[in-house]
């Protein structure tokens, strides 16, 4: 005995038709292929008729082949388009539905009856679903008029949720029924054919459970039922009616966005047959449903787009703000967590990691990191049971990481933005135990097979989902994905505006090049012959208030040449090309602080600490410390008691050198100016100097791979930090 599980029963090909339906197959010669065994009830058929030509017998079935739709079926364009007619038979009537499918033409017949709801009652119903507001007011509209068109004990919309499951979101009954309503039915309730099947045929109705499924006498090895009217339900399903206590059941598919959303599910007590005509009319009105449902949805989505649209907008103009992506991404945690639909949002940048919201611990988040930068292969991952399915394997997750969607910034996975969701705990409760399932043995058209059971019991069964957070749903994906693209395009900005500033430097530095080639061979000759004019005028002059005006404009003349001798330096630094060494600067450093001393103050007091060997190269070290020992020197000069402090340390990789003055300090305005060439302070004026010092030990460091930064407080004092590479072998 052959075992056969739901989703592999093909109930497309059953071979077999209910009893109140009649059908006749016949091939593109109009020759008949299949036949059900009934239709000697309304035809006087005395002879096999399997393989004849149909239109042979033109007396036997003159009523078909005088019809509009047998007529009509090879003209229509699309196979599978329905024409529909009434006949008369034996003096009864009968719908006829012909059509074509797979290169066939399927005639199907089943007995017209009078109890065909009114046009008013449709047309009011129509009007009843096109007035709803809402989503409840749509699908309340829905149960009512159905109810109305089928009359049926119940009736209900069930919507497939985002696990597979459905709900029950709408319900109308007898007041003596047990309501279904809020009730959750398992995913295997209905199995992904059948789903398949729903999405083709919209209609199908199980007139009597209890009634025996008429055979189909055939040529062919199987007979697709997939769009018929009558096709015979599965012996599953039927066993699945019964044991909830129904004998009939009918049901339209709701087809949202050509998905299958929902269906509207119909069941009676007893035995119920409902005309043709009415079945189509509840077609219409759930299509009609189902199109004021996506108004509305589509609607609601325009909002949210238009709202989230212009967050996105203020999230990427704040993320302009800053010239790297780094920065900009641990500036914005907050902003772009605002716009997410997560409880917690961290961002891994390299090594570094920054988080806000509710996460779990920084050590949590870089093991989540490391699993995804391990396991996952593609961009973009959801999952909403994340630590219940990873526990045991990455370390520390807890309920703060019961969800988490992770995208990758790049290809090199170095970049990570990462939404964590809390645990969630729902209350579900099913129409029947999901989990209790039985082997039992079903009569599938005179053949025995064992089968999974349907449930024999829709009695309620509570759950408590625990440890999974919210489902992500295609909204939250979309918009976490836009939030991505959004930073990427961050990216782009920040690149193409470091693009510019390059150019714009390239070409200030081809000035600053044209402009030192002017001062070293157009102005330094000029100015020599001056300086030699203006001495020779000295000498000749006894006038106290003369010379001193003479020693002026020597002394700024110098202070000219010295402005071109910087300016010179400063050009020629980012040509050359240096061998770094070991070198300890203590021979030098004493040496300028004695020359300095000389220049502004004797009476400086200058401590020379420790002198750590440092990687670099002698000019450069020389002109590096020179700058900023002569200005520690120069702007403190004028202090009461002028200090100034030179001392070294190991600090890991680093050699860190410190310079620090009690001097004039650095205005809190001023400091991101510090390093640009030419710029001088307001309280710097009353000292000489050309504005290039600092630009020149800037890019000393930037040469030797070094830091160079600052720290300093107005009329206190500056402390320059000077962070060099330390040796190879004292890193080994």
């Amino acid at each position: 005995m052959n075992f056969q599980d739901c989703h592999e029963e093909q109930i497309h090909i059953p071979s077999h038709i209910q009893s109140y339906g009649y059908l006749i197959g016949l091939d593109s010669h109009k020759t008949i292929q299949f036949y059900s065994e009934n239709i000697l009830e309304i035809f006087d058929v005395d002879e096999e008729i399997l393989g004849k030509q149909f239109e042979d017998y033109s007396n036997l079935f003159q009523k078909i082949l005088k019809s509009y739709s047998y007529k009509n079926v090879d003209a229509n364009p699309k196979e599978t388009t329905k024409d529909l007619d009434k006949i008369i038979l034996k003096d009864k009537e009968y719908h006829l539905t012909v059509y074509k499918f797979k290169g066939l033409i399927y005639i199907e017949l089943e007995e017209y009856t009078k109890k065909q709801i009114s046009r008013n009652t449709i047309y009011r119903g129509i009007k009843e679903i096109q007035a709803a507001k809402t989503e409840d007011e749509i699908w309340v509209a829905l149960v009512h008029n159905i109810c109305k068109i089928t009359n049926y004990d119940r009736v209900m919309i069930y919507k497939f949720m985002n696990d597979g499951s459905g709900k029950v979101i709408a319900e109308q009954k007898h007041d003596h029924m047990e309501s279904y309503m809020h009730l959750y039915y398992p995913e295997s309730d209905i199995p992904k054919q059948a789903r398949a099947l729903y999405l083709l045929n919209y209609k199908r109705i199980f007139s009597d459970v209890h009634s025996k499924p008429v055979p189909v006498k055939s040529n062919l090895k199987e007979i697709d039922l997939t769009y018929s009217t009558v096709r015979a339900m599965s012996p599953i399903h039927a066993v699945y009616i019964k044991n909830s206590g129904a004998s009939s059941s009918f049901s339209t598919s709701i087809i949202v966005d050509n998905k299958l959303w929902g269906l509207v599910t119909c069941h009676n007590t007893e035995a119920k047959h409902i005309d043709l005509f009415n079945r189509i009319q509840a077609e219409i009105c759930t299509v009609m449903a189902a199109n004021a449902y996506s108004s509305i949805k589509s609607q609601m989505i325009m909002e949210n787009e238009a709202l989230f649209t212009l967050k996105s907008i203020q999230l990427k103009n704040r993320l302009y703000q800053y010239d790297n992506l780094k920065e900009s991404l641990f500036q914005n945690l907050n902003t772009v967590l605002e716009i997410s639909h997560a409880d917690g949002f961290a961002v891994a940048f390299e090594d570094e990691i920054e988080a806000a919201g509710e996460t779990p611990s920084h050590e949590v988040i870089q093991n989540v990191v490391k699993w995804a930068r391990k396991h996952l292969t593609t961009s973009f991952y959801t999952n909403h049971a994340f630590a219940l399915k990873y526990y045991d394997e990455i370390p520390g997750l807890n309920l703060l990481c019961s969800g988490v969607a992770i995208s990758f910034l790049g290809k090199e996975r170095s970049k990570m933005l990462i939404w964590f969701r809390k645990e969630f705990r729902e209350h579900i409760d099913w129409a029947g135990n999901p989990e209790k399932k039985e082997v039992n043995v079903l009569d599938f058209y005179d053949q025995k097979k064992k089968v999974i059971s349907p449930r024999t019991s829709f009695m309620v069964f509570s759950e408590e989902i625990q440890g999974k957070s919210k489902y992500w749903s295609k909204k939250d994906i979309l918009e976490i994905r836009k939030i991505h693209d959004t930073i990427l395009e961050t990216v782009q900005y920040q690149f193409e505006k470091v693009s510019l500033l390059n150019k714009e430097l390239s070409q200030v530095n081809e000035e600053l090049d044209s402009f030192s080639h002017t001062l070293s061979h157009d102005l330094a000759t000029p100015l020599t012959v001056i300086k030699l004019n203006v001495q020779m005028l000295g000498k000749n002059k006894t006038d106290e208030a003369e010379k001193s005006k003479i020693d002026y404009i020597l002394n700024e003349i110098d202070n000219m040449s010295t402005m071109m001798s910087n300016v010179l330096q400063l050009s020629r630094m980012k040509h050359s090309e240096y061998q770094l060494q070991k070198i300890n600067p203590r021979g030098f450093i004493e040496k300028i602080c004695e020359d300095s001393k000389l220049s502004y103050n004797s009476f400086t007091d200058i401590y020379i600490g420790p002198t750590p060997e440092i990687m670099g190269e002698n000019t450069l070290l020389y002109q590096l410390f020179q700058n900023l020992i002569t200005n520690a020197v120069k702007y403190s000069s004028q202090q009461e008691n002028p200090k100034v402090e030179i001392r070294g340390k190991e600090n890991g990789q680093w050699v860190v050198y410190e310079i620090t003055d009690n001097g004039i300090g650095i205005p809190e305005q001023e400091r991101e100016n510090v390093f640009k060439l030419f710029k001088r302070f307001d309280n710097a004026k009353s000292f000489v100097g050309s504005g290039v010092g600092l630009s020149i030990a800037q890019s000393v460091m930037k040469k030797l791979s070094g830091k160079l930064t600052f720290e300093s407080q107005e009329n206190v004092g500056t402390t320059f930090i000077l962070k060099f590479q330390k040796p190879m072998q004292d890193l080994n």
